[in-house]
Parts: structure tokens; sequence; C-alpha cells
């Protein structure tokens, strides 16, 4: 039996690079400061760091964080700052932080918004040459999203949690995405894509956990190229069936190009508008485990 590591193909490397914002901070995970930093160190270099982003955080744990930094000198850590309702305060201190060169810099911050005025504030008050990621109710997508566009924000999309009502619907977040992709808008998403396939999957790690239908990050990334790609003439039904779509066999990544088939037509995704999606629109999403991806891609055979 051969032992050498399987090859990952061009179009899933794209797909993939950079894309796990490791949160395991958060529900259902709830790590400590120490194991989440110690965890992240070992991510560095593992056999899939390519698909490891930014370490998440609350800013108001920026000094608990330093504390517990364990890194080499030659690394530098890029971190995502969650603000709170204090976000002048929590701005302000991400601010001071990245002038300390503490070896780790906050390079994204994301805050949950419910008015054009709390965008603004931010706006005015996020760190130099950091990204500010507006998470808004899926409701207030219309209102909001073009607020967002125009302080040159980026949007956050919260797709489930650790309850089975806390996931959106699959035509709930085709219309987010596509209106995203229609005013060129990038965004993250999070909550709940620790798998990458649509399915039923217990909400928790608890023994017990309840289940329920959770959203895949392939599905999620997927839908978001379509609406890229077809920006201003996608179609949602094609976007949900996207979105909703479990099987395996209707994802093939080649060396040239994604090809999904679980609509009337295969949708063909090329190289050069996979790496525009990553840079320019679908940016990353957010995960409590970097491991529980990784290990399931694998048992479908895609890394």
């Amino acid at each position: 039996m051969s032992t050498s590591a399987r090859v990952t193909p061009a179009s899933l490397r794209i797909l993939l690079e950079q894309v796990i914002d490791y949160a395991g901070l958060f529900p259902p995970a709830s790590l400590n400061m120490r194991t989440c930093v110690a965890n992240y160190s070992s991510y560095l270099s593992h056999r899939q760091s390519w698909a490891l982003g930014r370490f998440v955080l609350p800013l108001a744990r920026l000094e608990e964080f330093v504390s517990a930094q364990e890194r080499t000198a030659s690394e530098m850590w890029h971190l995502s700052g969650i603000v709170s309702a204090n976000a002048v305060s929590d701005l302000a201190a991400a601010d001071a932080f990245n002038r300390r060169a503490c070896g780790a810099v906050v390079d994204a911050v994301e805050v949950r918004v419910s008015t054009p005025q709390e965008i603004e504030l931010v706006a005015k008050h996020q760190p130099q040459g950091a990204a500010a990621f507006f998470e808004i109710a899926a409701e207030n997508a219309n209102e909001l999203l073009p607020v967002v566009s125009r302080v040159g924000g980026f949007a956050k999309l919260r797709s489930g949690g650790v309850s089975a009502d806390a996931f959106l619907s699959v035509d709930t977040i085709a219309v987010f995405i596509e209106r995203c992709a229609e005013l060129g808008l990038p965004f993250k998403a999070t909550a709940g894509l620790h798998h990458p396939l649509c399915g039923t999957h217990p909400l928790t790690y608890d023994a017990n956990s309840p289940e329920a239908t959770m959203h895949g990050f392939l599905n999620v990334l997927t839908a978001a190229a379509i609406a890229w790609e077809a920006r201003g003439s996608v179609q949602l039904a094609t976007l949900a069936t996207c979105l909703a779509d479990p099987e395996r066999a209707n994802w093939h990544f080649g060396e040239d190009a994604l090809t999904w088939s679980g609509d009337e037509e295969p949708m063909r995704i090329e190289l050069e508008t996979l790496r525009a999606l990553r840079s320019n629109f679908a940016l990353s999403f957010g995960s409590c485990s970097f491991e529980q991806p990784i290990r399931e891609m694998r048992e479908l055979d895609l890394l």
C-alpha cells in the first residue's frame, strides 16, 4: 500500500487557502485561552496549515492572549477581534495592541450591528489597516449591506449556532450571498460550519447532544462561487439547491476547475474565478475546530 500523501487538487487548494478562522474560544468548543493558543500554535505546523486563517478572540481578552501565547519568534499571528458593546474602547485597545508589536496583529475586527449609525461608528474607529466585518441580521440585509459597502467594510453571515432554531434557511442564505455579490461586498461566514457538506449532525460536542440539519462550508463556498461568477444574473433557486446538496458525488475538484453537478446543468468554476472569489468575495469562515473540518474532508476523500 502506498504511503504517499494525497495531492490536493489545485481547485480545492485555492478554495480552502487560509479559509478556516480558528474560533476555539467560542461555543460549542468553548475552550480556555491557553488551550486555544496551544492548538493554534500546533496548527501552524499541521500538514494542512495552508487552510488555517486567523485566530479569533474577543478584543476584551487581548491581554489574556498575550499571557497565554507561546510561539516562535519568527511567526507572526494574525488575529480577528470580536467587538463587544464597548465598541470604541475595544477598537482603541486593538489599535494600541498593534502599536506594541507583540508578535501578533489584529488585522480584522468583527462586530454585530443593527443600525447605520453603529456601522459608521465602527468604521470611524477601526484600527488602521484592519478589515471590519459587520454581522447583521438577515432581515436587515437590504438596509444595511449597502451601508457596509459604502464605508468600505465587509459583511459577516451567521449561518447557525448551537440550537436548531439558530440555523438560517438555505433560501435566506442564498438571498444574503446574492445581495453581497450584487454589491461586490466581501463576506465571511460563521457558526455551525464545522462540516464540509450539509447534513444532520450533533449541535454540540456533548455525548447526548441533539441533532439538526447543519450547513456545510463547501456548500456555502460553492454557492458563493456561483453567485460571484454570475453577478446580477444568478438564479436564487440554484444557490438554494447548492446550499442544500449533501451529495459528495456532486463535487469534483480538478486541476483546472471545480465542477458542481447537483443542478440541472453542471456548474464549472475555473481557477481564475476561484482565485477572485477568495480574494474578493468569500473570504473565510469561522469554526471552533480546525481539526474537524480537515478530518471530515479526509473522510470524504478530498484531502
